[in-house]
Order: structure tokens, then sequence, then C-alpha cells
């Protein structure tokens, strides 16, 4: 009898992952993963994940960012998807021009394109360290392939 309680129960141990933790903690992987790239550290940042939706193996959420020693944040939309017992990032989602889940300021993800160049920021919005003006001549084009 002792048996089939502890079958029961380790049965009933599904882990559910449909929650602002583990979507916080994929996007913390997903950030932490491309540090050299993004030139942020996550140990520099609160993350919270504000509004989500789940279905089935997919799920969004708003994450906001806010540096730990003050100053103004930013929120990112993202999508996810269900890599076994946890949440994986799939992509920032776009939220329009001028928008802040447009992503500026962090590079895309695989297979995600980055927002248009010249977009107007928000009047007070930091610069992104995105190039402006012209480029010199035999410059190659900025996002081009390398080669």
């Amino acid at each position: 009898m002792p048996a089939i309680a502890l079958l029961l129960s380790l049965a009933g141990c599904h882990h559910d992952i449909n929650n602002k933790e583990a979507l916080r903690v994929a996007v913390i992987e997903h950030l932490t993963a491309r540090q050299g790239q993004i030139g942020l550290s996550m140990d520099m940042m609160d993350v919270e994940v504000g509004s989500m939706s789940f279905q089935k193996d997919q799920a969004t959420a708003t994450v906001s960012f806010k540096p730990k020693a003050g100053g103004e944040g930013m929120q990112i939309p993202y999508a996810f998807e269900r890599k076994g017992d946890k949440w994986a990032v799939r992509s920032r989602m776009e939220t329009g021009p001028g928008g802040h889940g447009a992503g500026q300021g962090i590079p895309p993800s695989a297979g995600e394109t980055a927002p248009p160049a010249g977009e107007a920021l928000p009047p007070g919005h930091p610069t992104t360290g995105a190039p402006t003006g012209t480029l010199p001549p035999g410059h190659p084009k900025v996002g081009a392939p390398k080669q």
C-alpha cells in the first residue's frame, strides 16, 4: 500500500512552469548567454515579468528591465517556447515604430531583424549607440553580412 501512495504522489508532482518566475529565468538565461554581444551584465539589472499568457507549448510576456543602480528602465515583450520542463526565449516581439518592444539597445536574437536605422526615439530617451549620419566611402552597409 505505501508503494502505491508513493507512485501516486510522484505522478502528481508534475512541474508547473506556467508562472512568472519560470519566464524570468528563461529571459535571464537567454541574455546571460548573449552577454558578450549585448555588453550588459544581468547581475546589474532587476528583471520583472509583467503581463503574460500561455497557450500549450508557447507563452508571451512583457518583461521589465531596470538598472539596480537606479535610473530609467524599459519593457520588452518576449515570445517563449517550452523546452522540456522549462521555458526558452524564442524571440522578442515587435511593438511597432518607437516602441521599447522593438528592442533598441539589445541586439536581435537569431532569426530576428533589428529595428530600422534612423528610427526616432521617444523624447528624453538615451542614445542607443546606433550609427548616425553617412558612412565613409567604401564602408559596408550597416547590418550587411560579413564577407
